[in-house]
Order: structure tokens, then sequence, then C-alpha cells
């Protein structure tokens, strides 16, 4: 575990080992994600669509699709 002080202009310098865990470089923009108290840091994504691919895929694997689609063109 890292840590970082923060300046009196409210900037912090991101470790080393969190830089290169996140695969960021100067210039790079971060993603801020606040959950119940907590901030977590992502790298921003260049493309947010390929980056989204495949989000929630894991609630299909158990479903006929086809049928599903069948199920909600009938009601």
């Amino acid at each position: 575990m890292d840590t970082a002080t923060i300046s009196s202009k409210f900037q912090v310098v991101i470790p080393r080992k969190a830089r290169d865990v996140l695969g960021i470089q100067a210039g790079d923009k971060l993603i801020f994600d606040y959950r119940d108290g907590h901030v977590a840091l992502l790298a921003r994504p260049d493309d947010f669509v390929e980056f989204m691919r495949g989000l929630g895929s894991e609630v299909w694997k158990e479903t006929d699709i086809s049928q599903y689609l069948r199920g909600e063109r009938a009601t």
C-alpha cells in the first residue's frame, strides 16, 4: 500500500506503482468512481464503446436469446 500527501493546492502525486498498474502517463485522463465512502481511480479509456463491450454478458449465458426475444415480442 502506498501513501500520498495532498498539497496546499489539493494536488496529489500518483505513486509509480499505481501509475504502472493503471497504465497511465502524463496527460492521460482519469475517472473518479465514488462508492460507499471510497474513491477508485480508473484510467479513462480512449474508446468507451470498446471499453463497455461485453459488460453484463454473463447475464445471458444461461438464456436462450431467441426464446427470450419471442417472449418479449409476444407481450
